[in-house]
């Protein structure tokens, strides 16, 4: 088996004289939370776009409570679980499992799954290949974030190169739900899932991170999984309900004509055969038993006091029963039967009522076209890349190919630049990406506060 707690650069740097005391992966989870990539979540919609208001979740508060469910897992099956797989104590396990949870969204580009989509299609044309957030997470903590630069172990006559966060082999392999590079058969599929790019830096990495052993998810991973599954299936749910915009008082009344949206909208997501014998409605009213919910019975949710403390106890309480069934008798067991259902039907209320609302249709639309006339604006002009220095390493590398011809021919695949461009739109915050539009197309200024004298 590799080292675990290896680093890709040949002389790991140095750690702080007041932290001696920390496992390599706490050091891990430290080098994240003080990222830039992830101080940059507070700025990206999680379902509900950032500007809304301040009380939806955003992804770096996601991240959070992911982290926080994740490493109360990791605690309840350190001791009896396979933990020699993938930490060398087994005290490590919950901070191995914090990094990965913390590290997971990384990727996300701004406004969620449209930014997603629209980065997918521009990679597509431009590069021949994909963008996916899982391995945009993997190219942020080893290539983007801008903190090591070496020699690396992989032998390489260039191996001098930037390494992200310098991430320990055992961090990476908990970060990768799906361990498997891309292929050039992924363009043909609707939604493909895949760790790393088969970009020739990323494929190194990628090898080094397994070195020798099978590509395959581990249990910090399958942890980090769970949890990001019931962080987002619960706090969501809560979110909406908080908005009105779940219409949770209908439900607990069994409003037929709603309640037959969320079972279509379940099965319709159901990839799993979850509902194939039924239990749909089992399932609902299983869900809506618990006493904290009486108040909300009686009125819709009016923001009152009472009304919120039901819904967060509520759960509050939700958490802390899939919790402990995915750690029944100290071993993590995968979400699975009425478990599984309950998750499936929490996730379902979110994208009925939040995510595929009608009337966030033409919102959506614009994100999408904001992201792509980005990209163009940036294909036409790379030159306005704030990573200038980038930008004039790949035009210098591709003029022999191309001559004088490649400013003539813009709409040439060229995936060097095409990934470049990916990487900086993909860390943009929803913030930042509708300034940076507004400069390109609209030629706005926005006046810097700063101190004169």
């Amino acid at each position: 088996m590799a080292a675990l707690y290896d680093r890709f650069l040949i002389r790991a740097p140095s750690a702080s004289p007041t932290a001696e005391d920390r496992s390599e992966v706490a050091k891990d989870r430290d080098r994240l939370i003080h990222s830039s990539g992830f101080r940059r979540l507070q700025g990206k919609s999680q379902i509900v776009g950032v500007e809304v208001g301040d009380f939806f979740r955003t992804r770096i508060t996601h991240s959070l409570e992911c982290a926080q469910i994740g490493r109360a897992i990791a605690t309840a099956v350190a001791e009896k679980d396979d933990w020699h797989s993938v930490v060398e104590d087994p005290l490590h396990l919950p901070d191995l499992v914090e990094a990965a949870c913390l590290a997971h969204d990384l990727g996300h580009p701004p406004f969620g799954h449209n930014g997603e989509l629209a980065l997918r299609a521009k990679m597509e044309k431009y590069a021949g290949s994909l963008f996916e957030g899982n391995p945009q997470s993997f190219r942020m903590v080893t290539f983007v974030e801008s903190k090591f630069f070496g020699p690396t172990q992989t032998g390489a006559p260039d191996e001098d190169r930037w390494v992200g966060l310098d991430l320990t082999r055992t961090t990476l392999r908990a970060l990768m739900k799906y361990p498997t590079v891309e292929t050039a058969a992924m363009l043909s599929e609707q939604y493909p899932k895949f760790g790393a790019y088969r970009d020739r830096a990323d494929v190194a990495y990628f090898t080094w991170v397994w070195h020798g052993d099978q590509p395959a998810k581990t249990l910090a991973a399958r942890i980090m999984d769970v949890a990001d599954d019931i962080a987002y299936a619960v706090h969501d749910f809560e979110d909406g309900a908080w908005a009105g915009m779940i219409p949770l008082h209908d439900l607990l009344h069994g409003n037929e004509h709603l309640t037959g949206l969320l079972e279509a909208k379940t099965l319709e997501r159901d990839r799993d055969d979850l509902f194939a014998d039924g239990g749909f409605e089992p399932t609902l009213t299983a869900l809506f038993e618990a006493d904290q919910l009486e108040y909300l019975r009686l009125v819709p949710f009016d923001r009152t006091r009472e009304a919120r403390a039901a819904l967060k106890n509520f759960t509050a309480m939700l958490i802390g029963e899939l919790i402990a069934a995915v750690t029944a008798g100290g071993v993590f067991v995968e979400p699975a039967g009425d478990v599984a259902r309950r998750i499936a039907v929490l996730k379902a209320m979110a994208w009925q009522w939040m995510i595929q609302r009608t009337d966030h249709e033409t919102i959506q639309f614009g994100q999408r076209r904001l992201v792509e006339r980005i990209f163009d604006g940036y294909w036409e002009r790379p030159e306005m890349l704030p990573r200038r220095e980038e930008w004039d390493a790949v035009d210098r590398s591709s003029k022999p190919q191309f001559a004088l011809s490649y400013r003539r021919a813009p709409r040439r695949v060229w995936p060097e630049k095409a990934r470049l461009i990916c990487d900086h739109i993909a860390g943009m915050t929803d913030g930042y990406a509708r300034d940076v539009y507004d400069q390109m197309y609209r030629g706005t200024q926005r006046r810097e506060l700063r101190l004169t004298y």
